[in-house]
């Protein structure tokens, strides 16, 4: 019976290595308040707290939440902003990697990392409205002038939805989803207005 109790006894002192080897990156900085939840409840978050795959992420009302994930990869929330981070695993001697977010509410910022250069682009953002598939870039999405926009600020990247998809290849332009089950509209320049807007949607206080 000594070999049963003494695998209980090692699975217990390996479990929170384990615990540590699914963290997914760490918080940066924090605007006011934000907090992730997982099964087991929810944490304020500071700088220098973990971020784990499963975590829903949600920001408070004035609040800003940027995070760097472990390939590099960096989000900024708006505030009111809930994304989860449904899967992220990132592998350095292997070079392997997969990434996936939902947005739930909100705007964010995202640049991608060494997993969002990876060929076959293991990377995307999800939405209820549409999804975006990342080819190595930095981009904007949230609610702007419609229901869900998405504006290019370098790289490549392809909106889809039941409907329909657009490919932004070139900085400043975007498209929008303007009704549930709807298409991207056809890419277009935003403007400098525009596209300040957008961006003070996740920028910080001075």
């Amino acid at each position: 019976m000594r070999v049963p109790v003494l695998a209980v006894v090692v699975a217990l002192l390996l479990f929170p290595a384990m615990a540590q080897a699914q963290s997914a990156g760490n918080v940066v900085r924090v605007q006011g308040r934000a907090e992730a939840v997982d099964a087991g409840g929810g944490r304020v978050l500071a700088a220098g707290g973990v971020i784990r795959t499963g975590d829903r992420l949600r920001t408070g009302p004035a609040a800003r939440l940027l995070v760097r994930f472990a390939d590099g990869m960096e989000l900024t929330l708006s505030d009111e902003a809930e994304m989860v981070v449904e899967d992220f695993s990132w592998i350095p001697a292997r070079n392997e990697g997969k990434a996936a977010l939902h947005l739930d509410r909100g705007s964010f910022l995202l640049e991608t990392g060494m997993v969002g250069r990876l060929p076959g682009h293991p990377l995307a953002v999800r939405t209820p409205l549409a999804s975006v598939g990342v080819r190595g870039t930095r981009f904007w999405g949230g609610p702007l002038d419609s229901l869900l926009n998405v504006l290019l600020l370098e790289g490549a990247i392809v909106v889809a939805s039941p409907a329909g998809s657009v490919v932004l290849d070139q900085p400043g332009s975007g498209t929008a989803i303007t009704a549930a089950g709807a298409a991207p509209t056809p890419p277009s320049f935003w403007g400098e207005d525009r596209i300040g807007r957008a961006v003070a949607t996740v920028s910080f206080a001075p």
